[in-house]
């Protein structure tokens, strides 16, 4: 009887390094195959461990594609600029539906919320003409300025989130002469920062992670992002897989900095911002 809590934990460990492996895996292969030469990734039976450790799958990476670095820069910018534009319009948004006592604001919300059923593809279509009638077409226009006009969903997370900070601490910023600017401003948003950097973190890695829409809108190669300038690695070096396990690798370090840094914030946002309705 003494040593069941014993066996119990060793159980929740043995779990857990299944899930581990998993999980991580697919990671661990991608790490060893960038690793590998090219002659290692294509022995049969395969080979697990790169011998020797080579970083030439790099070298073909940059020496293929010359304009990867400027892929990974053309990522960043609007990656970034479409995530803060999100969080900006999403959260302005989502005040008006938690801390206002706008009438039939339910209702809209419900409108809202119903978008969320809409598949993206259907809007491609339309947004494309559009974007092409205005001149837009091969900018970073169409993959930016969306962003700034809110997203259901981060919509739905912020106000559950702003619904549970105290109502009383709206009326003592009116108290001090404080308006509904001043509330957004130097209350709610303060105060919803673990919701906020989730918000970001999502809508960052939405953008990062995205092919399809850069690739329709985006016709320069100078102006690829690296989800679009990868699927040239494939076509170029179909057989290099070193160099493209260099490049998947690359274009997931980013992603995983950032969860690594904000994971407080991520779990956090993720906990509070269900627990009011």
């Amino acid at each position: 009887m003494k040593r069941y809590p014993y066996f119990k934990t060793l159980f929740k460990y043995l779990i857990l390094i299944v899930g581990l492996v998993i999980f991580a895996g697919p990671l661990l292969w991608l790490i060893l195959t960038m690793l590998k030469t090219r002659g290692q990734t294509l022995a049969y039976p395969p080979e697990w461990f790169p011998s020797p450790i080579t970083f030439d799958g790099f070298v073909r990476l940059f020496e293929n594609l010359p304009l990867f670095g400027r892929w990974i820069f053309n990522s960043f910018v609007v990656s970034t600029t479409f995530a803060v534009g999100t969080v900006l319009s999403s959260s302005i948004v989502a005040f008006g539906f938690a801390r206002t006592k706008a009438r039939y604001k339910f209702v809209f919300f419900s409108i809202v919320l119903a978008t969320l059923m809409v598949p993206e593809q259907i809007t491609l279509i339309p947004l494309f003409i559009i974007f092409k009638q205005i001149g837009w077409y091969d900018t970073w226009l169409p993959l930016i300025v969306p962003a700034f006009f809110g997203n259901a969903y981060f919509i739905f997370l912020f106000r559950q989130f702003f619904l549970s900070i105290p109502f009383s601490l709206d009326e003592a910023t009116y108290m001090d002469g404080g308006n509904l600017w001043t509330v957004y401003r130097k209350v709610v948003m303060p105060l919803s920062l673990p919701a906020l950097m989730t918000g970001f973190i999502f809508s960052f890695v939405e953008s990062w992670t995205d092919f399809f829409t850069p690739f329709l809108f985006l016709q320069s190669e100078t102006k690829y992002t690296i989800s679009v300038g990868l699927q040239l690695l494939i076509g170029i070096q179909s057989q290099d897989v070193p160099a493209l396990a260099a490049g998947a690798f690359i274009s997931l370090l980013p992603i995983a900095v950032i969860y690594f840094f904000a994971q407080r914030y991520f779990v956090e946002g993720i906990v509070l911002s269900g627990t009011k309705g």
